[in-house]
């Protein structure tokens, strides 16, 4: 792989051969090739091609036919694998082979007896790298994206050519890099042993006097003074002296036809509700300008336009107080929204407000910013401890030249403006963001969070989430600038934000990582020992670090023994015996650990195991204090790497303290305002389960209003969802937002006529034998009658399963398509398919009841299969309903009902939509409480009907105009 082009030889100047296989599943061992293609070629052009259909000796699945377009003809008169991979080694010879993922095909043809030892590269890594902000790593995308063109995809010769195309185009790009940032390519590829490392050597080649000249120069690897530049930020904010209230009517004027919005924004529609609710959060904020409490809860139903009616207001007392307005929401998407469609449209109202230049407002000076969590910046000295490191594993590799490239233009730092792949690609991004590094004080006066802050505190309007929200209580303030005004939108997950925030995860991943971080390869150890051994130190210092880590080596597997037998001990106390051992399927166990567990004899043996743990992590800890002091003033050296690597030290060795504490609180010390239980996952093929301990606080409304609510000037909560059953007793009991002024608005849209609600009366109960059987044949029968254009939610995965497996063959001769949660891809996935091809059924649990936005002729007929109550058995549900008299009416049933409304919103999105729903659980006809349910929907037309009558409904209802 380290094998080096001929001297002076461009790269492209080289014959290459470009792979790919087509195969009927995704695993070596057990699924076999079906078709091989191979280009050979130099820079653009194609030299030659081989191409062969192969016998897998077996039937291929439907899904193959449909996906490769390859049938079983194709493939059964083709030769067997050990015919035609003869022919491609030899097609192939000597040549470097270039392939998108070319672990997958490698793997495969060294499966059928092929073990191709050429040099490879992959242009999966090679786009990795050299295009960071990719959209997608996809080879179509990718070829769409160069403009090189793909024209049949999972076609091996095809595919073949256009991963050519591809990666003739991104040698091209890399070929353009400055000469520092292609030294440090190469550097890094070499060190890793990556499948970049072949290419980066012939592009090393062709610049070789370049690169020796830089690699003569002290560098850090990027133009520090390039980003300072770029992350610079106008100066804080100064408030006004005397708070100056909102103009009421202007806002309201702002919010008329032929007004401002109107005037800023196509498709303004004039709605009472918006001015309502702009005129409510006005009156809030005037209130605490005014030296009093400004508290506000407004629900506004989907077509309020919620967001327009408070930052108006907000914008407008901002600018003329030189104010801070902090806005909380719980999704990615809202953000997006917020900053990218619905500021620009507040900013150019102003500037229409202002035109004649009466009210000072100055629109031009109106600044708002995003401001998001530790993880989501890079740290520039942990990247240097990483760059200065003898040895890089692969991943880390990748990822520190992907970042060396887009340290070339990123102002931000910000994680989101790159492309991570998957979960285990983006995991060297955790080891370098700014995560724990709370000691750090940049490079060279460079830091992208501290630069991320300074925004924020200059900016008017500061976009953040619940998770940072809460952040910032848990520690004291110490995130967010000060703001006289917090918008609390999606505030129906305040509750669950702080949830999470106030509670701790420790799971078996979690504390093998914390091990391997110290004393693993490339750990802080390892590194530590590395750097007094590469730098004039004395013996005596180096001598020390050296005995710290022999000492370690001893105490890190025995810490790593002891948690995970704690945790074992734990669950066996938990949960004696798993009567569903066994089984293949994944399965999750969460078991309360309550006054009566700690009670029981073997809890007193599982205390043991944790004073054992504790003490072990107590070296732990005295270990890494001992390496900070024996390695204090290297800096002065200015050791490359220095920095970050003492930073990491620090945070690991508060990470330590930390897990004492959480152990400390979940075995001896319980708190009693808090609720423990213990997980147990286990999957098919992985043994043993994987366990974790969990903590979670019973109430978080106390905490909010003395860390949130009473430390903010005024307080605005808003949702489309907040009341159940027409109150907001729920929410103010969950969240502690007592005093605050209430506004229920509803939706302008005309329900009556925009939607049917249908209830059949004849279906059996969800708790009986007889009801999944009957929910999968009216899917059927619903989709069916709609021809797609279906969405169906679920709260139970495996009932979620069980119906994608059935109904998929019914619906099939009907042409639409099944796309199921989990087994199509990811919900973005799963979307974006839908709004292709409509004709299709969503099966969706979880993230589906909320958040997806289908508007238009996508999305017709939703279906509900149950009525969403939380697992009674989930240890936080199971605790807080102990804190109540009545626990399912006052607790179970109100949380139900605002997830109902979550889930009905996915169906009518604009003014202009039509559509069915369709509920599933007759005990919103049956059971008392199903009137509070039926109460809390929007007005919609509501029919009860029999089963057999629902898909005559829809169809007649789907062609008549309202």
């Amino acid at each position: 792989m380290k094998q080096l082009l001929p001297a002076g030889e461009p790269i492209l100047d080289q014959q290459w051969i470009a792979l790919d296989l087509e195969t009927t599943g995704l695993s070596p061992a057990s699924d076999a090739i079906i078709e091989v293609g191979a280009v050979r070629f130099r820079g653009e052009k194609t030299l030659d091609t081989f191409s062969t259909f192969v016998n897998p000796g077996r039937q291929l699945s439907d899904f193959i036919v449909g996906y490769t377009g390859i049938t079983q003809a194709d493939v059964d008169t083709a030769p067997p694998a050990s015919a035609a991979l003869a022919d491609l080694r030899a097609f192939v010879g000597a040549d470097p082979v270039v392939g998108h993922n070319i672990r997958f095909d490698l793997s495969f043809l060294a499966a059928a007896g092929l073990n191709l030892t050429n040099p490879t590269c992959d242009t999966w890594d090679l786009a990795y790298v050299i295009r960071p902000g990719a959209s997608s790593y996809a080879l179509s995308k990718l070829a769409a994206e160069l403009g090189v063109g793909h024209d049949r995809p999972h076609r091996a010769l095809d595919d073949a050519a256009a991963t050519a195309r591809v990666f003739a185009s991104l040698i091209g790009e890399a070929a353009e890099l400055e000469i520092d940032v292609l030294s440090e390519l190469h550097r890094a590829a070499r060190r890793s042993d990556s499948r970049l490392a072949y290419a980066m050597a012939g592009l090393a080649e062709t610049a070789a006097a370049d690169l020796a000249e830089a690699a003569e120069r002290p560098t850090l690897g990027f133009d520090i003074a390039a980003i300072r530049r770029r992350s610079q930020s106008a100066p804080a904010l100064r408030p006004v002296q005397e708070p100056v209230p909102v103009d009421i009517d202007a806002v309201t004027a702002a919010l008329e036809e032929g007004g401002p919005l109107d005037r800023s924004m196509q498709g303004f529609e004039h709605r009472k509700e918006q001015v309502q609710m702009a005129r409510a959060v006005a009156e809030t904020i005037n209130a605490f300008a005014a030296g009093s409490e400004g508290r506000l809860i407004v629900e506004a139903g989907t077509g309020v336009g919620k967001s327009l009616a408070y930052l108006l207001p907000a914008a407008l007392y901002a600018l003329s107080n030189n104010a801070r307005v902090v806005i909380s929401t719980n999704t990615i998407n809202l953000q997006e929204q917020l900053l990218g469609k619905d500021l620009p449209i507040v900013t150019e109202a102003l500037t229409a407000m202002d035109a004649s230049g009466k009210n000072g407002l100055d629109a031009s000076r109106l600044r708002s910013t995003q401001l998001k969590g530790r993880s989501n910046y890079l740290c520039l000295s942990r990247l240097l401890s990483l760059r200065a490191s003898e040895f890089v594993p692969e991943p880390e590799a990748r990822m520190l030249s992907k970042l060396l490239v887009w340290l070339r233009s990123t102002a931000t730092g910000d994680r989101s403006e790159l492309n991570l792949g998957n979960r285990a690609a983006s995991e060297p991004w955790n080891r370098l963001s700014a995560q724990g590094a709370s000691g750090c004080s940049g490079v060279a006066g460079t830091c992208f969070l501290r630069s991320a802050r300074e925004r924020a505190s200059s900016a008017h309007l500061i976009v953040v989430n619940h998770a940072l929200l809460m952040a910032d209580l848990a520690t004291d303030g110490s995130i967010l600038p000060e703001h006289d005004l917090l918008i609390v939108d999606e505030a129906h997950h305040l509750e669950e934000s702080a949830t999470r925030q106030l509670g701790f995860d420790i799971g078996q991943a979690t504390a093998q990582d914390h091990v391997a971080a110290i004393s693993g390869q490339g750990g802080l150890l390892a590194r530590a020992v590395g750097m007094v051994k590469a730098e004039p130190v004395s013996d005596s210092r180096r001598q020390t670090v050296d005995k710290i880590a022999e000492e370690e080596s001893t105490i890190s597997p025995r810490v790593r023994e002891s948690l995970a037998g704690l945790l074992a001990e734990a669950a066996s106390v938990a949960e004696p015996s798993d009567p569903n051992q066994g089984g293949g399927e994944r399965r999750r166990r969460e078991l309360r650990v309550t006054k009566a567990t700690r009670a029981q004899p073997a809890w007193s043996g599982v205390e043991a195991s944790w004073e054992r743990t504790d003490l072990l992590l107590a070296k732990l800890s005295d270990a890494l204090s001992r390496l900070i002091i024996a390695m204090e003033d290297m800096g002065e050296a200015d050791l490359p790497g220095y920095t970050g690597l003492m930073v990491d030290v620090a945070e690991m060795g508060r990470e330590n303290e930390q897990l004492r504490v959480r152990l400390a609180e979940f075995f001896p010390h319980p708190q009693g305002d808090s609720v423990y239980w213990v997980s147990r996952s286990s999957q098919m093929g992985r043994r043993p389960p994987q366990i974790g301990l969990h903590a979670a606080p019973l109430r978080v409304g106390e905490r909010l209003e003395e860390m949130v609510y009473s430390r903010t000037g005024a307080v605005v909560m808003t949702s489309a969802t907040l009341a159940a059953d027409g109150s907001f007793g729920h929410l103010v009991d969950r969240t502690g937002f007592d005093h605050a002024q209430q506004l229920m608005l509803g939706s302008p849209f005309d329900y009556p006529n925009a939607a049917l609600v249908c209830l059949p009366d004849d279906l059996p109960e969800p708790s009986s034998w007889a009801y999944q059987g009957v929910m999968e044949q009216a899917v059927v029968d619903a989709a069916a009658a709609a021809g797609g254009h279906t969405m169906v939610l679920f709260t139970s995965y495996a009932s979620l399963q069980q119906a994608a497996k059935a109904i998929r063959p019914s619906l099939r001769p009907h042409d639409i398509s099944v796309l199921a949660q989990g087994a199509d891809g990811t919900p973005h996935r799963i979307v974006a398919d839908f709004i292709d091809n409509p004709r299709s059924v969503i099966l969706g649990t979880a993230s589906f009841w909320e958040g997806v936005d289908l508007p238009g002729d996508s999305l017709k007929v939703l279906l509900v299969t149950r009525l969403p109550f939380a697992v009674p058995t989930d240890p936080i549900v199971s605790a807080r309903s102990e804190m109540f008299e009545d626990p399912f009416r006052q607790y179970s049933v109100p949380e139900a009902i605002l997830r109902l409304r979550q889930g009905f919103g996915r169906l009518i999105r604009t003014s202009a939509d039509r559509g069915v729903a369709v509920i599933l659980d007759r005990r919103i006809i049956s059971k008392g409480y199903g009137r509070s349910f039926a109460r809390s929907l929007p007005p919609a037309t509501l029919t009860r009907m029999p089963l057999a009558d629902v898909p005559g409904a829809i169809t007649e209802f789907l062609h008549t105009r309202g």
